[in-house]
């Protein structure tokens, strides 16, 4: 009986401890494991390397040598030569070796290793110590500033000096290939090339346009050229002959193009019994009043609407609808502006108009300025205010024109060559560079042109 007491007590600490020596086998048989693939991929955080951390690193398991790189380089300045990996695994492995160039191994994650070393593998052994696992590491930051504008002046004479007073350039892209019209007060001339670099004469003087000839004003629409002198419509297909439609008898007097926008030529006219400014479309050799333009009572443009020395670009905005911008410029009474005139097109409404410098100014008021969309940015050169002092730096929007600002000059500052003017003509090419043409000062035509470039546009 007594024996039987014993056990009683002693077999259920001898069941528990066979038990948890089980559990304890089992574990250990799951803990071994044949996993050896990579989960994650980055490196120790560097306060005076952000570069390191702000990447997103991409890890492909692949059935021979898996791949952990960068989609796209590191940042500029970004340091490479002692940093510390973080790597982080399926299962935890076995043992983890950086294999270097040169053979040297290191062991342990804890080391710092020089990635700009090419090339390096990470060699992975499960807990099982028989699976192995490698990954080629291709890390690489930017040698060059993807930020920064490189500028080259192709050439400095592009046409014979002409007169300061009187010269007036504007720069078209026809058929890739860039032409510009140059018009000295007494004949205008066109000038034509494939690079920039080399320009030929195409004509001395054409007699189909008047004279003068405000040639700043000449608007392209596909490959068709437009211009309005104040009571006849102009316009070629072939650069070198214009036609003329005379509209003195039109209720309407043409006052000047305005710009080439949602597949139609654009204009300002006025009304000759009113004197009230209106838009206008061209099609064919007809204008047709615009009257489907919210926010203008009977259609007519206010006061400050500029008829002259304005910049305009046509864009697809973020709303995906045409839009088109106009900056700066002349007003009809003379008034030189600031306003920023967003006219954008909604299938359902028509047009709206919008002045976005009366809550938001940006600059002074500016005449001969250009604008471009570039890079995901609105870019303005040149122009001259109203003391008739020549902008000399470059503004920069981000968001569609409503609010201007000045670029860090360390990427993007035209080069000293480049003098400040006004009325130069900026257009953008397929391969996007941007040519900076012509343009007038107070004492000085111009005839250069000026190539430039943002590093990352020809970065694959």
């Amino acid at each position: 009986m007594q024996n039987f007491e014993i056990m009683r007590y002693i077999l259920p600490i001898l069941l528990s401890f066979l038990c948890l020596i089980g559990c304890t086998s089992k574990n250990s048989e799951t803990m071994v494991s044949s996993e050896a693939r990579v989960s994650t991929f980055t490196f120790q955080s560097d306060t005076a390397n952000p570069g390191l951390t702000a990447a997103m690193y991409t890890i492909e398991h692949r059935e021979d040598t898996g791949l952990i790189y960068s989609k796209d380089s590191l940042r500029f300045g970004t340091q490479l030569d002692s940093v510390i990996p973080l790597v982080t695994y399926k299962a935890t492995p076995g043992i983890v070796r950086f294999i270097l160039p040169d053979t040297t191994i290191i062991s342990t994650g804890a080391d710092t290793i020089n990635f700009n070393q090419k090339p390096i593998y990470l060699h992975i052994t499960a807990s099982d110590m028989q699976t192995n696992k490698w990954y080629l590491i291709d890390i690489a930051a930017h040698q060059a500033d993807p930020d920064l504008y490189v500028w080259t002046c192709l050439t400095e004479n592009m046409f014979a000096p002409q007169p300061v007073q009187n010269c007036e350039t504007k720069a078209f892209r026809i058929h890739d290939n860039l032409v510009v019209y140059v018009n000295n007060g007494l004949s205008t001339s066109i000038y034509q090339s494939t690079n920039g670099e080399i320009w030929a004469q195409l004509a001395d003087k054409i007699n189909d346009l008047p004279v003068p000839c405000h040639v700043r004003d000449i608007v392209q629409h596909n490959d068709t050229l437009y211009y309005i002198d104040g009571t006849s419509l102009y316009k070629s297909a072939d650069l070198l002959t214009w036609s003329k439609t005379d509209y003195a008898a039109a209720s309407f007097t043409p006052i000047n193009m305005l710009l080439a926008y949602n597949n139609l030529p654009w204009c300002i006219v006025q009304d000759k019994e009113s004197q009230q400014l209106m838009l206008a479309t061209i099609i064919e050799d007809s204008i047709q009043v615009a009257t489907n333009i919210a926010e203008l009572k009977d259609g007519f443009l206010p006061a400050e609407f500029p008829i002259s020395d304005f910049s305009a670009l046509a864009f697809s905005g973020s709303s995906e609808r045409p839009r088109a911008m106009i900056v700066g410029g002349r007003t009809i009474n003379g008034d030189i502006v600031n306003s920023r005139w967003n006219l954008e097109y909604a299938s359902q409404t028509g047009y709206r108009l919008k002045d976005f410098s009366i809550s938001q100014p940006s600059f002074e008021s500016l005449i001969g300025v250009s604008i471009i969309h570039y890079d995901n940015h609105f870019i303005m050169f040149g122009g001259t205010d109203n003391d008739l002092t020549l902008r000399s730096d470059i503004l920069y929007s981000d968001d569609e024109g409503m609010n201007w600002y000045v670029p860090d000059t360390a990427s993007n500052k035209l080069p000293a060559t480049y003098l400040s003017r006004s009325n130069q003509t900026v257009l953008v090419d397929d391969q996007d560079n941007i040519y900076i043409i012509g343009g007038q000062s107070k004492t000085r035509a111009f005839s250069d042109v000026y190539r430039g470039f943002r590093n990352a546009t020809k970065w694959e």
